[in-house]
């Protein structure tokens, strides 16, 4: 017999039946998933403060803030009512504070009271300086700490001339006030703001006899940048202050006083640490001075809320941003940290700093007072930063008198 051909039955496969994950292998994928999750949202966060940092402390600003934000809400008598909608921090300054204007400028001795309404808009009634004509009601208009408009001659009829001072870089402009003292004052503005941020010392060196130099330095607006293209909280900028120095002997100082407010206060320390012409350093007076740039940001770091969850950011997370910004914008911390390089200085240290300063941290000032009890004194107010003038003229007045004639040249 033949052969029978045709389809076979198919055979049937065994089913292959999954061993179903135990409650350990379910618990460590979920945990693992959880943890690179967490990794991926940890290094995605710290990167973005890294550019959060970078743009707070590092880039420069391209221009002068005079945004009138604020608006005149009553004006009864020499009482002037200032409304903010939230968007303004100066709102609620003690102290004295000028009111600026697109038409005009006028001076503000004390704040009366700030209040905040129910839409949740704050209002100062601050008093007008006597013979002051403020704005109208209904005027857009901004505070300015530094209590002064325009410069020393509209302000106070001391005459000036603008200088000009040759750095590595390029030279830089400068006001210049002639005095009868062979020691030169001069003067070191803070991160963004112009010249008149001197205006509240003025005076008052200039009632010592002293010739005074408020400078201008790299990176300010409309001025050559350093080559990091960044604003280096004195790591390269005391190379200005030593040009700035070496413009005044060439015209006949003997010593110098320097002055420096925040980032100028960083500016003048790492000067005292690194320039050779230290040595004729007669002293310094530093308001709200940034002695160490990490400490700012960590500082600054406890008070910034993460969104959505509201929580601060938490330390690990602003050393990792840190570390990002370390190596992404080629930042050296320990160039930034004066409190670590306290040794090399030597000059007297008159230092103003307040307990509600929220932009650079009083521990830092009250650490070098620690570290350098021989040459620092530290002098507390209840401002907030670089507004001790604001609080107590008289007093600021007094405090740099008194250190003057215990330090004389």
């Amino acid at each position: 017999m033949g052969k029978r051909t045709g389809a076979g039955r198919p055979v049937s496969q065994p089913k292959v039946r999954k061993t179903p994950l135990s409650l350990y292998s379910s618990l460590w994928r979920i945990t693992l998933a959880v943890l690179i999750a967490g990794v991926i949202l940890f290094g995605a966060t710290g990167f973005y403060y890294s550019g959060e940092i970078r743009d707070g402390a590092f880039v420069p600003a391209e221009s002068y803030d005079r945004e009138y934000d604020l608006e005149i809400t009553d004006v009864s008598g020499n009482r002037v009512s200032i409304t903010d909608t939230g968007s303004d921090g100066q709102i609620g300054q003690p102290g004295v504070e000028g009111i600026e204007w697109a038409a005009g400028y006028v001076q503000t001795t004390e704040l009366v009271s700030s209040t905040e309404g129910d839409n949740g808009d704050r209002t100062d009634v601050r008093i007008a300086a006597e013979g002051a004509n403020p704005p109208r009601v209904g005027a857009s208009v901004r505070l300015d700490p530094y209590a002064y408009a325009g410069d020393p001659e509209q302000a106070f009829g001391i005459p000036f001339e603008t200088v000009s001072y040759t750095t590595n870089l390029d030279s830089f402009p400068a006001w210049y006030i002639d005095g009868g003292s062979s020691t030169w004052a001069i003067i070191v503005h803070g991160k963004g703001a112009d010249l008149t941020e001197s205006l509240r010392i003025v005076p008052i060196l200039h009632a010592l006899a002293y010739p005074i130099m408020v400078i201008h330095y790299r990176n300010d607006p409309g001025l050559t940048k350093d080559p990091s293209g960044y604003y280096q909280h004195g790591a390269t900028e005391w190379v200005d202050v030593a040009a700035a120095v070496a413009y005044a002997e060439d015209n006949g100082s003997r010593d110098h006083l320097l002055v420096g407010y925040s980032m100028g206060g960083a500016i003048v320390t790492s000067y005292l640490t690194q320039s050779p012409l230290r040595n004729r350093t007669r002293g310094a007076i530093l308001d709200s001075p940034s002695l160490s740039l990490e400490d700012v940001v960590d500082f600054r770091a406890a008070s910034t809320k993460l969104p959505l969850v509201g929580i601060t950011l938490p330390k690990p997370l602003t050393s990792f941003s840190k570390w990002i910004v370390t190596w992404r914008f080629d930042v050296n911390w320990e160039e930034m940290d004066f409190l670590a390089q306290s040794n090399e200085l030597h000059a007297p240290m008159l230092i103003f700093h307040g307990t509600n300063d929220e932009s650079v941290p009083l521990a830092t000032s009250k650490e070098l007072a620690n570290l350098r009890p021989d040459i620092v004194t530290l002098v507390t107010t209840e401002a907030s930063h670089v507004r001790s003038w604001n609080v107590s003229p008289d007093d600021y007045k007094d405090a740099i008198v008194e250190f003057l004639l215990a330090n004389p040249s």
